[in-house]
């Protein structure tokens, strides 16, 4: 099934289910991934998880550290009261 027919459904669910829904992905991800997190099993598994996510590097994005971007946004702004005003 395809992601887009999933997500209409999925944005109804009551917070509790979509948190549920959370839970259930991140167990199937972590076991095709070949750790398992579901309690009372291997903590061998679930260790080499966690010090996989640890050692994990992310890049966050900001337009804040960007001039160019910052730039742009301000220019957006500007343009959008200049036409709210009009």
């Amino acid at each position: 099934m395809p992601l887009s027919e999933l997500l209409d459904p999925v944005s109804q669910l009551s917070h509790q289910d979509k948190l549920r829904l959370i839970h259930f992905l991140l167990l199937a991800v972590a076991k095709e991934e070949g750790c398992s997190l579901e309690a009372n099993r291997n903590s061998d598994s679930e260790s080499v998880l966690l010090n996989r996510l640890a050692s994990t590097e992310a890049f966050v994005w900001s337009p804040q550290s960007d001039s160019a971007a910052l730039q742009a946004l301000s220019d957006l702004l500007v343009a959008a009261q200049g036409t709210a005003h009009a």
